[in-house]
């Protein structure tokens, strides 16, 4: 019973576990070449060239909405009348990262990351 009480237990932790960041990804790719770059994540965005060094950047931009909530009429104890459309209004978030990688001699040398969602 106890040993699985102890399995149940590990279960449950490792089912919490996610997979390696978006940094810890993208560190794998040092080293690699355009080539690979290009055939695991697709032509860059932007890609300019700059005193030898080439920059591809790729930019991941998604839009969060949040329903809110409304309240349809009714009183209230703390207000002098009947009230409408009470409650919390939607909202609209941009999330994003733009990752940037630099390539001398074709080979990524390093790389950026830049944003509000770069986890």
């Amino acid at each position: 019973m106890r040993k699985i009480l102890c399995l149940a237990a590990l279960l449950s932790v490792s089912a919490c576990a996610t997979g390696p960041g978006l940094q810890s990804r993208m560190a794998a790719y040092t080293g690699a070449s355009a080539e690979t770059l290009v055939k695991d994540l697709g032509v860059p965005d932007k890609q300019i060239t700059l005193d030898g060094v080439q920059y591809f950047a790729y930019d991941q931009h998604h839009t969060l909405v949040s329903p809110g909530f409304y309240a349809f009429g009714g009183y209230s104890p703390f207000y002098d009348g009947p009230f409408y459309n009470a409650g919390f209004p939607p909202t609209v978030t941009e999330a994003g990262c733009e990752t940037t990688f630099a390539l001398r001699d074709n080979k990524v040398v390093s790389f950026t990351l830049r944003g509000n969602d770069c986890s």
